[in-house]
Formats: structure tokens, sequence, C-alpha cells
């Protein structure tokens, strides 16, 4: 028994070595901020979605990379924008009123996916504003958009938004009026 734990062991360690040895050569450059900014110029949007997501992730609270990716709010691109947007939610970036109008005129999207992209990036923003856009999402079509709406009327809006989220109580799917009855929670809550 002791030679099969000795020989697992010699394997095991050079398996190790190996593997340390070889790491390097195979191993993918880290880019530099700049250098992933300049990649945001390419014209492959899916180029420039997985670089956003590189850049938020590696320099969340760097000018450059909020400047450079705010510049891309109004692209013509959906995949895009809607990367945009959420990264500045997900990094709680400043953002001006416009900005703001920018983001929110992807709620008036028809496809719900891109109507929800807004919603979660207007949750990490200071963005009470926008809620008068917010609020006719709560009678949506798509039930995802709905629960999106009321998870973001929750972190935007007052105890004065209550009666339209009551509204859903009454709805006929359970995750809907789930959803409400979590936002009125919150909203009580708010001082």
């Amino acid at each position: 028994m002791i030679k099969i734990t000795k020989r697992s062991f010699v394997i095991a360690l050079a398996c190790g070595v190996f593997a340390l040895t070889a790491a390097p050569a195979g191993a993918a450059k880290v880019k530099t901020e700049d250098e992933l900014i300049a990649e945001l110029a390419s014209p492959k949007e899916d180029v420039v979605a997985s670089t956003m997501l590189k850049l938020e992730k590696q320099f969340p609270t760097s000018p450059k990379t909020i400047a450079a990716v705010k510049g891309f709010l109004g692209d013509n691109r959906a995949k895009v924008r809607r990367k945009a947007a959420r990264v500045l939610g997900a990094i709680h970036a400043e953002v001006t009123s416009a900005e703001i109008k920018t983001i929110s005129g992807l709620l008036k999207a028809t496809d719900p996916r891109e109507v929800m992209d807004g919603l979660i990036a207007l949750r990490g923003l200071q963005a009470a504003e926008a809620l008068p856009e917010i609020l006719p999402l709560l009678q949506h079509a798509d039930l995802k958009v709905i629960g999106d709406a009321c998870r973001t009327v929750a972190v935007h809006g007052t105890k004065s938004n209550i009666p339209a989220l009551e509204a859903l109580l009454q709805h006929p799917n359970a995750k809907v009026q789930k959803e409400a009855n979590d936002a009125i929670f919150i909203l009580k809550n708010k001082s």
C-alpha cells in the first residue's frame, strides 16, 4: 500500500511540474486597459460586447473605461448598446440625465430581452427620473419584463407606486404576484 502511495505521489508531482512548465507558454497575455479599449473599435458586435465585459471585470472604476463604454449607449447594434447599458449599471457608474434617457430608450424595444437589459441597467444607476418610462412596463405582455419592472420600481419607486404594484397581486401568474408582493414589501419599508 505504501508503494502505491509513493508511486501515486511521484506521478502527481511529475504532472504538477509539467503543468507549471507548460502553463506560461499556453497562457493568454493579460491585456491592458488601453488594449481593451482599442478592441472596442471592432466591427464585430460579439467582440465589442465581450470586450466591454472584460473592461467591467478588470477596470470597473476607471474613468477611461466608463467613458469608452458610455460611447456605445447609442450604438446602432442592439447587442452592443444593451451590453453598454448593462456594464454601466453593473459598475454603478455616474450617468447624466441624457444618458439615462438613452438607456430608457431600451425600454421601448420590441425585443423583451432588450427591455429587460434596460431595466437591469437602470436598477444599478441613480435613475429615479426614469420611473415614468418604467411604470407602464408593469402591464407588458412578457411576464419576465413585468418581473424586472417590479424589481426596478422597488429600487427607484416610492410608497406612492404601491397601488400600481397592488394591481398585479391579482395577476393570473403566481411569479408576477410574488414579484409585485416583494416590490411592495420593499417600498413599504423605504423611509
